[in-house]
């Protein structure tokens, strides 16, 4: 894991091994890469913008993050475009719609700038890496785990996700659905119910308590969005659902920490958002210089750093893959 308190310390020389070998024309650093999370503000993207950061100034490169204050695809098309013409040499992004950013991206491309994207994929044409908190079906999997820590026994989830465009939040949901259905460790639940919050507070807490209402029997009620689960906690415990039903699903420490440790909740997983955008932008980095090939199927990056070894699969994906799970035991030792 990064540590936050020796960013001050970090040094430009780093080892790195097993690395695709280096362009002839490619230089070292330098390099300028503009960054759009799927909003601004919200502390889960500004902590991937920290990494980010920290990594650019690590490696000589100059890193500007920037964006809409609130989830809007139109909004990040226009920042993106804004971008192009800046004519950066890499842009990251986490997108809203995998196929209404495409164009833009693909026009970035077109003219020589590497795009990467993370926590969110765009449509595969259009980028030339996905850097991927946790596969979708390891993120599956941990939810589910977590849901199973809620109640042992099973009985009836229902899931709430950011847009029926959402790339990672649907897949999620598909392998989730398709788990509880083949895999005998989960065949204990049973989805009745899929909504949509669109990353929102307010739409999220009003969604649970429908959820609620409309499924009496209803257990837990899962989400891959980091607003979309402590809301529904919280809907949870407003209602006077507590020990009746449970939230869980991925959120940031900090936001479920009180539902955790006053025993209204029992369990909800995340990965290192600052770690994930050191490792976006350090994976871009090398990618520019050349010493990194994400589209070579088997192509390895170190990261001393976040003391990994990270491998490019199918389509330029590189998995991050390092799910925690909280706990009322476990939460208090994380400060994000």
């Amino acid at each position: 894991m990064v540590n936050r308190r020796e960013l001050g310390k970090l040094g430009a020389g780093l080892v790195l091994a097993g690395l695709a070998p280096r362009l002839a024309t490619a230089k070292d650093s330098g390099f300028k890469i503009m960054m759009t999370p799927k909003w601004t503000g919200f502390p889960y993207f500004e902590l991937t913008g920290d990494g980010a950061k920290a990594a650019a100034k690590e490696l000589g490169d100059t890193l500007i993050y920037a964006g809409a204050d609130h989830a809007d695809v139109s909004l990040q098309v226009e920042t993106l475009q804004n971008f192009v013409n800046q004519k950066p040499d890499a842009i990251i992004l986490a997108a809203i719609d995998l196929n209404a950013v495409a164009p833009v991206l693909e026009e970035a491309r077109k003219k020589g700038i590497v795009v990467t994207t993370y926590d969110a994929d765009a449509a595969v044409p259009a980028r030339d890496m996905f850097v991927n908190q946790l596969s979708y079906e390891q993120a599956a999997k941990v939810m589910l785990d977590a849901a199973l820590i809620d109640v042992p026994e099973g009985g009836e989830i229902a899931f709430v996700a950011a847009s029926p465009t959402s790339p990672n939040h649907m897949a999620h949901i598909k392998i989730m659905t398709e788990l509880t259905k083949t895999d005998p460790k989960y065949q204990v639940f049973k989805v009745v119910d899929t909504q949509f919050a669109g990353d929102d507070d307010a739409k999220s807490y009003d969604v649970a308590v429908n959820l609620m209402q409309a499924h009496p029997n209803l257990k837990v009620i899962i989400s891959s969005s980091a607003v979309s689960a402590p809301a529904a906690a919280r809907a949870i415990e407003a209602s006077g659902h507590v020990g009746k039903v449970y939230a869980t699903g991925f959120a940031l420490p900090s936001a479920i920490k009180r539902y955790l440790e006053n025993g209204s909740q029992k369990a909800f997983a995340f990965w290192d958002p600052f770690e994930l955008g050191y490792v976006a932008a350090y994976e871009t980095h090398m990618k520019l210089a050349g010493k990194f090939d994400p589209s070579k199927v088997g192509a390895t990056i170190e990261v001393p750093k976040a003391n990994a070894t990270f491998t490019a699969g199918k389509d330029g994906e590189v998995v991050y893959g390092k799910p925690l799970i909280f706990t009322k035991d476990t939460v208090g030792k994380y400060d994000f």
